[in-house]
């Protein structure tokens, strides 16, 4: 897969997903303008190799919350793989497995937490959590989880309201008992947060306390998602958090947001020392992994590739996508003289 291959992804993708399916995939809030820029930011960044560096021998490898992982790129929590394959979330963790790189499992995923956890293998996953007024629910989940081997907890914290997408609501899935959100409370049938029904309804309630809980009742260290200011970002580790995913929702729930290329170089200095930061949304490119490495992420998540993936030839397809950013990125490292991950500093990225 060459980078001409890869734009036509999507278009292939599209056109093989029932319309309600790819507008899911692809919707953003409101205008979609977060949804555009968080792709062109990334783009509008401009590189500053260096040259005469020896970079026959490159090393891609990078340690996350202490585990030597090896490439700094993994899967993104995205919901109802089913929508997309009839194999779901267990194709989706079986290419990450094959790709070697971590994945991390949705909430609202239709497939049983066991049965993706039997396709990791060697590789880790992660578990993204949308906080239930339950505890006692939660506690289950958690217990459950750590018994599966998944080995990190991720709070999503920037959409305790839906969002609105005007094109997800005019092609809305059907549910159906054969789409479930199975690990949730009562495994309701899928659907999404784009219907009137949910309209301003608060329906993830964390707040600082539940995160402080989160962290002394989790066996697996806890990591926070959705987050665009330093100051939230220095709280979230001051409460115990270990990682935090610059993130905007993809662009899906709240418009015009700062981009994560705008927000992720603020973030990572401001917890140096403190936790760790990676950073997802409008990644296209091995370009824009190095560009993000270098301004301090120390890891990106893939959200919407992996699921044109999917859809268009399974496990196989997550892995292909996944194995053509890994290739990107290597040969971007050896364009700007960046024998391994370290080599990646500041001064590659145009002011």
């Amino acid at each position: 897969m060459d980078s001409v291959d890869f734009d036509a992804l999507e278009h292939q993708a599209h056109a093989k997903m029932p319309p309600a399916s790819f507008a899911f995939c692809a919707a953003g809030a409101d205008d979609e303008i977060s949804v555009a820029e968080n792709i062109s930011d990334w783009r509008r960044l401009r590189l500053r190799p260096r040259v005469l560096r020896s970079v026959e021998n490159v090393d891609t490898s990078v340690t996350l919350l202490g585990q030597k992982m090896s490439t700094p790129i993994m899967v993104a929590p995205t919901g109802r793989h089913k929508l997309f394959h009839p194999q779901g979330e267990a194709a989706t963790a079986r290419g990450a497995t094959m790709a070697g790189m971590p994945y991390c499992m949705a909430s609202n995923s239709n497939i049983l937490i066991e049965d993706v956890a039997a396709e990791r293998k060697a590789a880790p996953q992660w578990f993204q959590l949308y906080y239930w007024p339950n505890r006692a629910e939660v506690e289950a989940l958690i217990d459950r989880l750590h018994a599966n081997g998944f080995t990190a907890l991720v709070l999503t914290v920037d959409a305790p309201v839906g969002g609105w997408s005007p094109r997800a609501a005019r092609e809305q899935h059907e549910p159906s008992p054969d789409i479930l959100n199975i690990n949730m409370p009562g495994s309701p049938m899928a659907r999404t947060a784009y219907h009137p029904d949910f309209a301003g309804k608060v329906l993830f309630p964390a707040t600082w306390r539940e995160l402080e809980w989160l962290v002394k009742r989790s066996p697996m260290p806890v990591l926070v998602k959705g987050v665009l200011r330093a100051d939230d970002a220095v709280a979230c580790a001051e409460h115990g958090a270990k990682a935090v995913i610059v993130s905007n929702h993809g662009g899906r729930h709240l418009d015009t947001t700062v981009t994560t290329a705008a927000a992720v170089e603020e973030i990572a200095s401001a917890l140096a020392g403190k936790a760790e930061v990676y950073v997802d949304g409008g990644i296209r490119r091995g370009t824009d992994i190095l560009k993000a490495l270098a301004l301090g992420a120390r890891a990106v998540l893939i959200g919407r590739p992996a699921i044109w993936g999917l859809t268009m030839n399974g496990a196989d397809g997550v892995r292909d996508v996944l194995e053509h950013f890994r290739v990107e990125l290597v040969r971007a490292m050896q364009l700007t003289g960046c024998a391994s991950l370290k080599d990646i500093t500041r001064d590659l990225v145009a002011d």
